[in-house]
């Protein structure tokens, strides 16, 4: 307990304002599905080798392993970012459980990080492949930066910040003196590295996806008390992104969504830290243009990891890779940073309907397998992670998340202290020590005892959920008059007795909630809790729910449901909420006729699992249904031959598609033209495509109308499919090219690099699509 606090006290010496978070090593979660979660993921965290985990930093020591790297992204290319998330999670289960497994854990594996510090000896730690290599050219100003490759390496920034990362929260929830001097020594050795670098080759550099660097760096001059690293935090700030918010412009749509999100939250940090009011104004514009205008009914966001244009929501129906949940993990990191610089209770909402509705239905509640994408596409389902196999970011990030259920629980100055979830929970320390009882969500009433003598003032949240009027309290068994607003704190001043009571009544209510810019469609809500329908539309069907360790084993590839076949409310939207009942048998279960195809129960999304679900549903007027269904049908028949077809597909320019397909390039150029991202290049770009065994097949590359006199090749492995010189429709369209690729090229194979190589003087692309077809038959 004494470094614990230590650790804590580290941190609050940087403090500017009063209000902080209760500490998790003053927290307990004592039932509830917080507590739940909690347990499930502390045996995933044990289920974890962490000699596996450290195999990719031993490897770049030139250390003996103990045992093999995991697959996956920790050895094609990401290596070594799941020990830095790792760290993070056994820190926060022990602040928060003080379990002695994750402590036996936590001081193997920074002993062994000491041990792989010393055999660098220059400070480095990380498991880049590489990494001498690249360091020195990063060093020497040699710089080649597109949107997720620098200098031909996977996200080199975005895979140490883990690591960093993880050592500062070790150092905060734990105060060890190994945190602190790895930590000091990884942080000297990153200072060496960038101190010749030019401001323009820095921001070049940033290009890159680089995680929350400039957090981390700003918590880094709080802990290790040196004020250089606030300066390197402002370094690693990147203008590109940051300028447009400071001048109020949204600039997001086309953007990768969880690159952009943690440099915001660094700079909420940085403005937490120096008093900068327009960057936290930034930071806040940024959180309003996320959620108010890109965000769903679970608190995700992005499609294809990627901000859709804020005024389509279609992407959100149509596309299976729906919210990202390492977006909502960054996100409610946003929200308690501003929550606590404005006191703004908007904020706690925000965190509040992620965590019950994303956070939690992101974690599988047997197995703690977690979710990457969370479709939104009616009757559509998720995949889980398998501990042994499945290394993906929403894997890191969710093994921190369910570390950390007590985070927000409560918030404190010297005089008050804030109840701000209904959580049952134990608050351990002055000013003021409570215990919170409920069944929530089950049951909508709660209680606190006081559990020591105080004189400090309880605040209790007023949820934007429960209208005005109707939060209930009473105080030792008096009714109590409720002055308090949604969103407001309800204050009961002391003096407190050591036994004392308040019961309060959270009325929850049924409500709707209408998919932005998509009048048509509608989420039900209970409270704060999103309601989904179990589906069940083929019959027979066994979905492919656990992922493996292929590079796109993270998304749910199945057969998609056509959208004209969903359940959807004929008739006007209060209609569809009026018909809605309680289970009065079965908690938090409710029923409704008033859907097609029949009777459908509801129940909250975080505990529906291994199935297909619906969250979203159509309401059409009777005038509209026959017309709309029947246009959609048409839409539905045209996309299913099209997946039918399709043997694998690209999207030039977009993250996570290009690195699944191991893109590569030299001289190449990404953006975004109209919604629609493109790649270029003025050498070459390349892409590992999959055949699925067929040889009979032809590629269709999609071109933009404007794009004139560019030539370049188009190479299957080391055979020129095709020469093309692009004249261009003279539209603002795009149009799409079929190349039959000859079947003696494709035999024997399950995949071939495809590669544009730009002729001299020319640039290679625009490309919009990359699609490998099943040649049509000839009869």
């Amino acid at each position: 307990m004494k470094r614990l606090l230590v650790g804590v006290a580290l941190l609050l010496c940087a403090k500017l304002q009063a209000l902080e978070l209760a500490p998790l090593s003053q927290v307990r979660l004592q039932g509830g599905p917080l507590l739940a979660a909690q347990q499930t993921n502390l045996r995933y965290l044990l289920a974890l080798e962490p000699e596996r985990l450290l195999a990719p930093l031993k490897r770049e020591a030139g250390l003996p392993l103990a045992s093999p790297s995991y697959g996956n992204w920790e050895n094609t290319g990401l290596d070594g970012h799941m020990l830095g998330h790792y760290l993070s999670a056994l820190a926060l289960m022990l602040a928060t459980t003080d379990d002695p497994l994750i402590r036996q854990r936590l001081d193997l594996v920074l002993n062994e990080l000491v041990k792989i510090q010393q055999a660098h000896g220059n400070g480095y730690l990380g498991g880049v492949p590489g990494s001498k290599a690249l360091w020195q050219q990063i060093q020497q100003g040699k710089i080649d930066a597109d949107f997720f490759s620098l200098n031909k390496s996977w996200v080199p920034f975005y895979n140490i910040h883990k690591t960093f990362a993880g050592l500062r929260d070790v150092l905060i929830h734990t105060g060890d003196a190994r945190a602190k001097s790895l930590l000091s020594q990884f942080g000297q050795w990153l200072q060496q590295l960038t101190k010749d670098l030019t401001e323009a080759q820095l921001q070049q550099l940033l290009l890159t996806e680089h995680g929350g660097m400039n957090e981390v760096l700003a918590d880094m001059s709080v802990l290790l008390q040196d004020p250089a690293y606030l300066t390197l935090a402002e370094r690693f700030t990147e203008r590109r992104i940051v300028e447009p918010l400071l001048a109020h412009k949204d600039q997001l749509t086309g953007l990768h969504a969880n690159t952009q999100i943690p440099k915001i939250v660094g700079i909420a940090r940085l403005a937490q830290l120096t008093g900068r009011t327009d960057y936290l104004k930034a930071a806040q514009y940024f959180f309003d243009l996320v959620v108010k205008e890109r965000t769903v009914v679970i608190g995700g966001n992005s499609v294809r990891e990627h901000f859709h244009d804020k005024n389509d929501f279609s992407p959100m129906l149509n596309e299976v890779e729906g919210p990202e949940t390492c977006n909502s993990y960054n996100m409610m990191k946003l929200a308690l940073l501003l929550y606590l610089q404005t006191q703004e209770l908007r904020y706690l909402d925000y965190y509040e309907r992620t965590l019950l509705n994303h956070i939690l239905a992101s974690q599988h509640p047997h197995h703690g397998g977690l979710v990457y994408f969370t479709p939104m596409r009616p009757q559509h389902y998720r995949v889980y992670s398998k501990v042994d196999q499945s290394m993906w970011c929403c894997v890191g990030s969710g093994i921190e998340s369910h570390s950390k259920h007590g985070e927000a629980i409560y918030s404190l100055d010297p005089d008050y202290v804030a109840v701000n979830l209904l959580a049952p929970s134990s608050l351990l320390s002055p000013p003021l020590q409570l215990t919170q009882f409920s069944d929530f969500p089950d049951n909508s009433q709660s209680r606190i005892r006081i559990d020591a003598d105080s004189r400090a003032t309880l605040k209790i949240r007023h949820p934007g959920w429960v209208a005005a009027g109707q939060l209930k309290v009473r105080r030792n068994g008096q009714v109590l008059a409720v002055q308090s607003q949604p969103r407001q704190y309800l204050t009961l001043s002391g003096p407190w007795k050591q036994g004392d009571r308040i019961e309060i009544d959270w009325p929850m209510q049924l409500s709707l909630e209408m998919m932005p810019k998509q009048p048509d469609y509608y989420a039900v809500l209970y409270g704060p809790l999103a309601l989904a329908k179990k589906s069940q539309p083929f019959a027979g069907e066994r979905l492919q729910l656990m992922g493996d360790d292929s590079r796109m084993g993270h998304i749910a590839s199945g057969q998609s449901c056509p959208l004209s076949a969903a359940p959807l409310h004929i008739g006007d939207p209060q209609g569809f909420l009026r018909s809605i009942r309680p289970v009065t048998s079965q908690p938090l279960q409710f029923q409704t006729g008033a859907l097609t195809g029949g009777p459908a129960t509801l129940l909250p999304f975080f505990r529906l699992h291994d199935s297909r679900y619906q969250l979203y549903f159509q309401q059409l007027s009777a005038e509209q249904a026959q017309a709309q269904q029947q246009a959609q049908r048409k839409a539905d028949a045209a996309a299913g031959r099209l997946a039918a077809a399709t043997l694998d597909k690209v999207f030039p320019g977009e993250q996570q598609p290009e690195s699944d397909h191991f893109y590569q390039g030299e001289q190449s150029e990404a953006g975004v033209n109209s919604n629609r991202h493109w790649r270029h290049s003025r050498g070459w770009f390349s892409y590992q495509l999959a055949t699925q065994g067929e040889t009979s097949a032809l590629l269709q590359l999609d071109y933009y109308g404007l794009d004139q006199n560019r030539q370049f090749e188009v190479w299957i492995d080391e055979q020129k499919l095709a020469d093309v010189s692009l004249s261009g429709t003279g539209q603002a369209d795009w149009y799409s090219v079929d190349y039959p690729i000859p079947a003696e090229w494709l035999q024997g194979k399950t995949s071939f690099r495809l590669k544009f190589v730009a002729k001299p003087g020319h640039i290679a692309g625009g490309i919009y699509g990359v699609r490998l077809l099943k040649a049509p038959r000839s009869d």
